[in-house]
């Protein structure tokens, strides 16, 4: 019996390992902030193994490091603004690539941000005169509070300075450091930074209506040569996206394991915040008339106003059709 159970075990390991390398590595950069729940939900389910990937999740500090690295082939997927994607596709992000080939292939959420103000700045004739910070002067969610702000009266390039200091870890400290008066800010550290007095005066996308806030993405490129890990990790993260919303109290659960600071109440608060309106994409699916608002916004406030070219110039859905026939 005991020789059996050796050789049962010695089995075991050896299955374990075979099956470990049969496991594909690949890696994701990402923006902070809750909006990785479907990613976390399915790092800490084993999502990701159960579709044969052993995916590395790292944080990026702003965008232009975000595209140079995707750039430089240091990871094969990403989560970031739409906007972004639409940006240097064109040109007009902060730095120009030859050959970029970025798509979007799935929703994350449509505009989980809140415009985050000092604490002394109690309405919106209030930042008059101030400095807003963004990730991006003309992409990302830069245009998102560009919008809403004109839609209170305030006037870009009149009424208020702009600075671009990255993602919204950098943008909160701007804040707390007051080089800045007003910001978009994700969730959880919105939430975070009312605790400690500072003021939200919108949620984003009650403001806007339809909008597609980030994306998961690929290069073109990688995708048609990668199509088996693609299709793999597409798996995964719509499973995911849809158990987040199916698995309550597993999902909170995550939200509790990757943030800090956050009673049971909060993170029940910010559960909802994530599956209510505006918030994270059921199936990871892409909002139509989310991305024709980016789009619309794009040819005001980008960096080459005018007429947009067609969504599909920025969106793949070929991956997310095969992908679910399988």
């Amino acid at each position: 019996m005991i020789v059996r159970a050796f050789a049962l075990l010695a089995g075991l390991t050896i299955a374990a390992a075979a099956h470990a390398q049969t496991l594909a590595d690949v890696k994701m950069i990402a923006f902070g902030g809750a909006t990785n729940l479907p990613v976390w939900y399915a790092l800490e389910k084993g999502l990701f193994e159960k579709e044969g990937l052993r995916l590395t999740l790292d944080q990026t500090p702003g965008s232009k490091e975000q595209f140079a690295d995707i750039m430089a082939g240091k990871y094969q997927f990403s989560s970031t603004a739409f906007d972004n994607i639409v940006a240097y596709t064109e040109g007009q992000g902060a730095v120009k690539y030859d050959g970029f080939d970025v798509v979007a292939v799935l929703g994350v959420h449509s505009g989980l941000n809140s415009v985050v103000a000092r604490p002394e700045i109690k309405s919106w004739t209030d930042i008059k005169g101030k400095t807003l910070s963004v990730d991006a002067l003309t992409s990302g969610y830069a245009t998102v509070l560009y919008q809403i702000l004109q839609t209170k009266g305030i006037a870009k390039d009149k009424d208020y300075k702009v600075i671009s200091v990255g993602s919204s870890d950098a943008r909160s400290k701007s804040l707390r450091d007051n080089t800045a008066q007003m910001a978009i800010i994700g969730s959880p550290q919105d939430l975070a930074m009312q605790k400690e007095g500072f003021n939200i005066l919108a949620d984003a996308s009650a403001e806007l209506g339809d909008y597609q806030g980030s994306v998961y993405a690929i290069r073109r490129g990688y995708g048609k040569s990668n199509e088996r890990e693609t299709l793999a990790f597409m798996r995964a993260i719509m499973a995911a996206h849809d158990a987040v919303f199916a698995d309550r109290a597993g999902a909170i659960a995550v939200l509790g394991k990757r943030t800090r600071g956050f009673s049971p109440e909060d993170l029940n608060a910010l559960y909802e915040r994530m599956t209510g309106p505006g918030g994270l994409s059921k199936g990871a699916a892409l909002n139509p008339k989310g991305v024709d608002m980016v789009l619309k916004l794009r040819s005001v406030y980008g960096a080459a106003q005018g007429p947009t070219p067609p969504a599909s110039r920025y969106i793949d859905t070929s991956f997310a059709e095969r992908a679910v026939k399988k």
